[in-house]
């Protein structure tokens, strides 16, 4: 019979007209959904593989970053040398421009000595021995002199004047002026001045200089020392 529906293998047989009405229904749908998606706000994705990526990174730069504060702050600070001792790169090279080591004693140079290099020339090394012809004074430049290697080799026979000192080891010379004997080579002149911690234990304690001197009593703590220095020769490297 024409236009009824036709039973096949139990589904409806649609006629034509069913089959627009079932595409209009289809597209309407999707219009909706469309319609439904544009008024969702969107939101940028990162990937938790990306994000980690980033957070690795950032923690890098600033452990970059503060290493180079650190090594910033370490290399503004002063180096610690121990008393008595100056880097091998310090040197009296002009007569007249002042050396000051680290450890603060000031040396200006009045005469370079030798201009050879060998061992006996000089500066001389910590342990070397050597002779060395000085002038100490409490005060200024020119104050009273509490000690000289004049004094102390006028009780000796032959009465020299120099000393014969082994640096670092003998304690009759404070650390200050083994600090700037290192700056000299043979025959060199200067003058050094040797701040309180450079002086006797440190500039800690009060001390005797020379019987002979012209200070009598205790020099006190915390004094400042100016010696006059001549290296004469080094008998030991």
């Amino acid at each position: 019979m024409s236009g009824m529906p036709i039973l096949r293998r139990g589904r409806v047989a649609r006629t034509p007209s069913a089959a627009a009405a079932l595409v209009g229904l289809v597209t309407l749908v999707r219009v909706a959904v469309l319609l439904l998606a544009s008024s969702v706000p969107s939101q940028s994705w990162v990937p938790p593989a990306t994000s980690r990526r980033a957070a690795a990174a950032a923690a890098g730069a600033a452990l970059l970053a503060n290493t180079g504060v650190l090594a910033a702050s370490a290399a503004s600070k002063p180096q610690k040398i121990e008393p008595g001792y100056v880097p091998a790169e310090y040197l009296a090279k002009k007569v007249g421009e002042k050396v000051t080591t680290p450890n603060g004693v000031v040396y200006t140079p009045l005469d370079l000595g030798v201009t050879t290099d060998g061992l006996r020339d000089g500066p001389p090394r910590s342990q070397s021995n050597v002779w060395v012809k000085y002038t100490a004074r409490v005060n200024s430049p020119d104050g009273p002199v509490f000690d000289s290697s004049e004094l102390r080799g006028s009780r000796k026979a032959g009465k020299p004047d120099y000393a014969e000192v082994r640096l670092n080891l003998d304690p009759t010379l404070p650390n200050g002026v083994y600090e700037a004997l290192k700056l000299m080579k043979v025959g060199g002149k200067g003058r050094a001045v040797v701040p309180p911690s450079g002086g006797y234990a440190d500039g800690k304690v009060a001390f005797e200089g020379d019987e002979l001197g012209d200070v009598k009593g205790l020099i006190p703590a915390e004094s400042t020392l100016y010696y006059d220095l001549e290296l004469v020769n080094i008998v030991k490297p």
